[in-house]
């Protein structure tokens, strides 16, 4: 069994690292929180890195202030999670940080990068993978930790909204609230508890709201030189590109998010076109069949044309 490997990985190492995906989510986030807790537990050294800090939605997670963007030298394991492969971490060769490599992840395009893979595409999040292991293996495990799994599988089911909620996924969910998890603080949390630069910004966002292809393709826009004039960071506009695919008539809906060099995309469908495949169809990118995301490095308007292209023949 893989995670009879996974446990003799944890007991014969001392020096871990986790770490996730470039722009955190609250999956990444709620995952590599609740491992910190299990190694910590078992008394190892472990440093949780990512590229960018956790988004001030997350922070109100036990031992999120744990995070940092400093690169460790060296470990004996690095734990990936909720990473479909290492060029989506956002730093160089990640695989040369540790001798071994975890990789535990729910993307039907992982790569398998790891020493060992965790891959259960069928799971709402990778949240739901670790409460898996933490049942199977017998851990025992404190409110703050199913806080943790349940802002995880809440943000990647977009609050139950989307086609990967499921029985389970439920069930899962009400096994954390029956552990402690307080539901209810945390929807607010993270849907409902803004501060005034977030709105700032999403009315910015709003006001860029275009459609394209006969009202089957909506996109929202972020130059990133916004930012600095509402004075926002890149995360407060975590979240937006769910709103594209709300209007009666859209098929596919997409955040735009862009310098002068490049413009990145995170795209969302209602059902019936694969934005994953669309996403594979750009270098590097990639996610699930109706959340995704790929990075054209071509200014707005040369990359707004070919993924437009890209997704009109989809639709056609």
């Amino acid at each position: 069994m893989i995670w009879n490997d996974i446990e003799n990985v944890i007991k014969s190492n001392q020096r871990f690292v986790i770490s996730s995906h470039m722009s955190a989510d609250g999956d990444s986030i709620g995952s590599q929180l609740s491992f910190y807790w299990l190694l910590k537990s078992l008394g190892k050294d472990v440093i949780i890195f990512d590229k960018d800090p956790v988004p001030l939605k997350f922070r109100f997670l036990a031992n999120s202030d744990q995070f940092t963007t400093i690169k460790p030298d060296s470990a004996d394991v690095l734990v990936v999670l909720d990473c479909s492969n290492p060029a989506r971490m956002g730093w160089e060769n990640p695989e040369k940080l540790a001798s071994t490599v975890i990789d535990i992840d729910h993307h039907r395009d992982n790569s398998h990068f790891g020493h060992h893979n965790v891959v259960e595409t069928s799971a709402a999040a990778t949240g739901e993978i670790i409460y898996q292991f933490f049942t199977k293996t017998g851990v025992s495990f404190p409110p703050f930790v199913a806080e943790a799994l349940y802002a995880a599988i809440l943000s990647d089911t977009g609050g139950f909204r989307f086609s990967n909620t499921n029985s389970r996924v439920l069930r899962v969910c009400a096994d954390l609230a029956d552990k402690g998890a307080d539901c209810s603080k945390i929807y607010e949390q993270i849907y409902s508890t803004f501060p005034q630069r977030t709105l700032l910004l999403q009315s910015r966002i709003w006001s860029s709201l275009k459609f394209f292809a006969d009202g089957k393709i909506c996109i929202m826009e972020l130059p990133l030189k916004v930012l600095d004039e509402v004075g926002a960071v890149y995360s407060d506009s975590e979240g937006m590109v769910d709103h594209t695919i709300t209007a009666d008539s859209v098929e596919v809906g997409m955040m735009l998010k862009y310098s002068d060099e490049e413009t990145h995309f995170s795209l969302r469908s209602k059902g019936r076109i694969d934005v994953g495949k669309i996403a594979q169809k750009v270098p590097g990118g990639g996610g699930h069949y109706s959340a995704a995301g790929c990075t054209i490095k071509e200014p707005r308007d040369q990359a707004l044309t070919q993924i437009l292209a890209i997704i009109t023949q989809e639709l056609e």
